[in-house]
């Protein structure tokens, strides 16, 4: 006997007020985009999330509060993309001076 299971995800409908020049921004847009006011608001927002959660891990990363792996994790990208912010934003990745040479030391020792 086989059970089927069906995922169903319920949106929920939220209520925002836009100034009438946001507005006409949004619906020129829309209307750019082939779509509808609603998609295209909803695919701001996605967007507008997503940058907010990669701003959020790079605040907490700056302060050294998160690793690069967590906030990577934390921001829903890869590592190699939150190096690359890290780059991009001159965040010093906590790999110093002193590291690169207890480095180097433990090389010579090997070789």
């Amino acid at each position: 006997m086989y059970a089927k299971y069906d995922i169903v995800y319920v949106a929920q409908t939220v209520s925002v007020r836009l100034s009438k020049e946001s507005l006409r921004e949004v619906d020129g847009l829309a209307e750019r985009l082939k779509t509808d006011r609603s998609e295209a608001l909803r695919r701001f927002i996605e967007r507008g999330l997503r940058e907010a959660k990669i701003d959020d891990a790079l605040d907490r990363l700056r302060r050294g509060r998160v690793s690069i792996g967590r906030a990577a994790e934390d921001a829903g990208i890869t590592l190699y993309e939150m190096l690359e912010f890290v780059r991009r934003h001159q965040i010093p990745s906590g790999y110093g001076p002193e590291d690169l040479e207890r480095d180097l030391r433990a090389l010579g020792r090997r070789g």
